[in-house]
């Protein structure tokens, strides 16, 4: 776990760096880099996030680095059809990581997020919320999601779904704080008959650009 808390700390001293807070614009920059470290949890997906304390941790951790792209609001992509507001985004993301510890596997994922940053305390904290849906391919099947699964299947392509919450200075709003949970599953037994899959909870930092 050691090597994951090193690089988030190079993480923040590089992106603190280059963010200057005069870059700072509406929403921070277009385009954005995130570094982040997390842990394994056995809970269920949606246990992990709505009851915490049931989270049974794993001795294997992750380290990822993604790209991503903000491709327009909401409103302005589907013309207005089913308008939400100028407060929902459009992301475009793709990443890799790799797993340790007990486990020690290679990932590669791509996703679009819808973002939402109408909070009302923005000017105090710039807040933001996602969701994601998108497709993981792992470098080789992995034991642990396996003995997750109730019909103990496991398959190297799932649904990807990584749900984050971010914090930013409101005077520099290309310098964020993430949490997210990096979740890969079968969807039901939509994916090869795969029931479960693996949740791990991460934290890191984004810089834009």
């Amino acid at each position: 776990m050691n090597f994951g808390r090193h690089l988030l700390l190079t993480a923040v001293a590089f992106s603190y760096w280059l963010a200057s807070p005069a870059l700072a614009a509406e929403r921070g920059g277009d385009q954005a880099v995130s570094v982040f470290a997390g842990v394994a949890t056995d809970a269920a997906f949606t246990s992990s996030i709505f009851f915490p304390l049931s989270n049974d941790i794993k001795d294997i951790g992750i380290v990822g680095i993604a790209y991503s792209r903000r491709l327009g609001t909401w409103d302005e992509l589907t013309g207005n059809v089913l308008p939400l507001g100028e407060n929902f985004t459009l992301e475009g993301e793709a990443g890799i990581s790799g797993r340790f510890g007990d486990e020690s596997l290679g990932e590669a994922w791509t996703g679009l997020y819808l973002r939402y940053d109408g909070f009302p305390w923005n000017d105090r904290l710039y807040t933001t919320i996602a969701v994601n849906t998108g497709l993981s391919l792992l470098t080789s099947e992995s034991d642990f999601e396996r003995g997750r699964d109730e019909n103990n299947n496991s398959a190297g392509l799932l649904h990807y779904m990584g749900p984050e919450i971010t914090f930013a200075d409101p005077d520099n709003k290309n310098l964020e704080l993430m949490v997210r949970f990096h979740h890969r599953s079968g969807v039901f037994g939509l994916f090869d008959g795969v029931i479960s899959g693996s949740t791990f909870i991460s934290s890191g930092v984004r810089m834009r650009f």
